[in-house]
């Protein structure tokens, strides 16, 4: 988890024993989440997370909704397109709270 909001890991509740959390600079992860606020973040953050996923790895990009209170220059549609232009797919999207969006990637090999 990559720039997670301070209340994120209490809305998760309890996480089972078996989950970890590694480094950002570890590699061969099973499920990287990262937290963008802007365009400049996703331009920065998204490229190295690729490379850090298993074959199949779980790759989840979340992002500000529109109708949050802080102003972001990033949508569903910007981030879609960004992402795809990096050889990475959309797999799903799903509603995190108020605030956050989460879309769901996989590479396109």
């Amino acid at each position: 988890m990559i720039n997670p909001p301070e209340n994120y890991k209490i809305l998760l509740g309890k996480i089972p024993k078996d989950v970890t959390f590694h480094s950002e600079s570890e590699k061969n992860l099973d499920l990287i989440q990262i937290f963008i606020r802007n365009r400049k973040e996703l331009e920065d953050l998204l490229p190295k997370m690729k490379p850090k996923l298993k074959p199949n790895g779980k790759l989840w990009v979340s992002y500000l909704k529109g109708t949050s209170k802080s102003k972001t220059d990033i949508n569903r549609d910007s981030l879609r397109k960004y992402a795809k232009s990096i050889g990475l797919k959309t797999i799903g999207l799903v509603s995190i709270d108020k605030n956050w969006s989460s879309m769901r990637l996989k590479t396109n090999d």
